[in-house]
C-alpha cells in the first residue's frame, strides 16, 4: 500500500533543521497512517501489522509497533488489537493467542487451520502483555490495568502458560523443541509452538529472545499488578525473573565473541545472535555484556546483514543505551527510499518511534517515579534544532522544542498540569527553568552515560524552558 492511499489522521508533527531527518519522519508518518484502519471496519480500528497485502496484524509486529503508533495518536487501534490478541489465549491452544489476526477478526488462514494445527512463536504471549503495560503507561488508560479479561491473560501467561510450553528456569533448557504437539502430521505440526521469533533452522529449543521477553513479562507485570491476587503473584514471580535473566547472562552470554548468542541448543551451545532483542526488553543487568550487545548492535557489519524486521528495533535500542551515531546511520537506512522492504508496516511505525522516543527522547514515566514524561535530546548534529507538535500522552497533548542539547522547552496544550523530567546529556551543576535555577539530579544510566535532570510542572496551556 502507498502512503498517498489514505487521509491524514495524526495531527503529530515533527520538524528538523537536518533535512534527511525531516524527510525520514514525513516518509514515516504518511507510510504508516496509510496502514491505519480508522474504524469502519467491522473489527473497529486498526493497523496493519502483518505482510503487506495480507491485511492483518500480527502478535509480534503490534507490539513492536505500538510505540509508534501512540505517538501518532491511534490509542484505540492499539486497545482493540491487545484486548484480541490477549482474548484470544485459550487453554484448548495450550494458553497460545493467535499470532495473526485478520480484518474480519478471525485467525489469519494463512497461519491457523485448528487449534491442534497452527503457527505460534511463544515469545508472542510475553511480548503482549509487555506491549499491553507500555500502553497503559502511554494512554494513563487505567482499564489496560483493571480490566478482569486481561488480568486473566496476565496470570495464565505467567502460570499455565508458561509451565505448559515448559518456560521455567529448571526446564527451559531442557525442553523439547515443539512441546505440547498434538498431530503426527499437519501444515503447522512444526511450527506449533516456535521457542522464538527466529523461524529459519530448527537445532535449538531455546530462543535467547524468549528469555528477554519472559523476563520483561514478569517486571512489566510487577508494574501493573493491582489486586492483592496480582501482586501475591508478581511477587513469587520475582524468583522466576531472577533465573531467567542468570540462564540469560551465563549460558546466553559468549564470553569468546562478547556479545548474547540468538539461540540456545541442547547441551547449551548457542549460535546467532538476540543483541537487540535483549537490550529492547531490558533484560542485561551486567554492564559488561550490554556494552557488548550495544556494541555488536552498532556495527554495520550487524544491522546491514539483518533482515529488515530485526533492523527496524535497532534505532530505538541504541538511542536507549547512547549509540545516538550508530542510531541515525540506521535509522535513515531504514528510511531510504532504496531500501528494500521499507513499506514493511512495522518499518514506518519503528521510525516514528525511533524520532519521537530516540531523537527527542520522549517516553512516558514508569509509575511512581514522581514525574510524568521525560525527554532527552540527541541531535545528529550538535547544533540541531527539533520540535514535536501535537503528541498525545495520557489525557495531554504535548509540543516539545529542543536547540541541540542545550535547551528545551516544553508546552501542555491541553490536559491537566504534567510533570516534565527535562533531562541533558552530562553533569551540570547548575539547570534553569524559564531562566530561574532549579533542583539538578545526576544519574547514570545503564550503558554508561551520564546526564543531568530536573523535574518541573507544566501547567494547563503554558511552557516552561529548561536550559543548561
Amino acid at each position: 500500500m502507498q502512503a498517498q492511499d489514505r487521509p491524514e489522521i495524526s495531527s503529530l508533527e515533527f520538524h528538523s533543521s537536518n533535512a534527511a531527518l525531516n524527510a525520514s519522519f514525513a516518509w514515516a508518518k504518511q507510510q504508516a497512517l496509510a496502514y491505519a484502519h480508522t474504524g469502519s471496519d467491522s473489527i473497529g480500528p486498526w493497523y496493519e501489522a502483518a505482510l503487506p497485502g495480507r491485511d492483518a496484524f500480527c502478535m509480534r509486529d503490534v507490539s513492536h509497533q505500538t510505540q509508534g503508533a501512540a505517538a501518532l495518536g491511534l490509542f484505540a487501534a492499539n486497545r482493540n488489537m491487545l484486548d484480541r490478541f490477549a482474548l484470544s489465549a485459550s487453554p484448548s491452544r495450550n494458553w497460545a493467542g493467535y499470532w495473526e489476526i485478520d480484518s474480519m477478526g478471525q485467525p489469519s488462514t494463512a497461519d491457523f487451520l485448528s487449534n491442534d494445527d497452527f503457527w505460534f512463536n511463544l515469545p508472542a504471549n510475553f511480548d503482549v502483555l509487555d506491549a499491553i503495560v507500555r500502553m497503559w503507561r502511554w494512554t494513563g488508560d487505567n482499564t489496560y490495568r483493571n480490566d478482569p479479561r486481561l488480568q486473566e491473560f496476565f496470570r495464565k501467561t505467567l502460570t499455565d502458560y508458561m509451565t505448559q510450553w515448559q518456560l521455567q528456569p529448571n526446564t527451559i533448557l531442557a525442553r523439547p523443541r515443539i512441546a505440547n504437539r498434538r498431530l503426527k502430521e499437519g501444515k503447522f505440526v512444526d511450527a506449533r509452538g516456535i521457542p522464538s521469533y527466529s523461524e529459519g533452522r530448527k537445532d535449538f529449543n531455546v530462543g535467547v529472545d524468549l528469555l528477554a521477553a519472559e523476563y520483561r513479562a514478569i517486571r512489566s507485570y510487577q508494574e501493573i499488578a493491582a489486586s492483592p491476587t496480582d501482586r501475591r503473584l508478581a511477587k513469587k514471580l520475582q524468583e522466576t525473573a531472577d533465573g531467567i535473566q542468570h540462564i540469560l547472562e551465563t549460558v546466553a552470554w559468549s564470553p569468546e565473541q562478547r556479545h548474547f548468542n540468538g539461540v540456545i541448543q541442547q547441551g547449551s551451545h548457542g549460535y546467532g545472535s538476540a543483541d537487540t532483542m535483549v537490550l529492547y526488553f531490558g533484560a542485561v543487568k551486567d554492564e559488561e555484556h550490554l556494552r557488548g550487545a550495544l556494541d555488536y548492535v552498532a556495527n554495520p557489519a550487524y544491522w546491514k546483514t539483518i533482515n529488515i524486521e530485526e533492523e527496524s528495533y535497532a534505532p530505538l535500542v541504541l538511542f536507549r543505551y547512547g549509540g545516538s551515531d550508530a542510531a541515525y546511520r540506521v535509522l535513515l537506512d531504514l528510511s531510504d527510499p532504496a531500501k528494500p522492504r521499507r513499506e514493511y508496516p512495522e518499518v514506518s511505525y519503528a521510525v516514528v518511534a525511533g524520532v519521537v522516543s530516540g531523537a527527542m527522547g520522549v517516553e512516558p514515566a514508569r509509575i511512581d517515579v514522581g514525574y510524568d514524561v521525560q525527554s532527552l535530546a540527541q541531535p545528529m548534529n550538535k547544533g540541531d534544532e527539533q520540535a514535536l507538535a501535537s503528541l498525545p500522552i495520557g489525557q495531554n497533548v504535548l509540543d516539545l522544542v529542543q536547540h541541540g542539547d542545550t535547551m528545551q522547552r516544553l508546552t501542555n496544550r491541553k490536559g491537566a498540569a504534567i510533570r516534565w523530567r527535562a533531562e541533558f546529556p552530562g553533569i551540570e551543576q547548575q539547570l534553569t527553568a524559564n531562566g530561574q535555577s532549579v533542583h539538578v539530579e545526576h544519574e547514570t544510566l545503564q550503558g554508561g552515560r551520564q546526564i543531568s535532570s530536573t523535574i518541573v510542572v507544566v501547567s494547563p496551556g503554558a511552557s516552561v524552558t529548561v536550559s543548561r
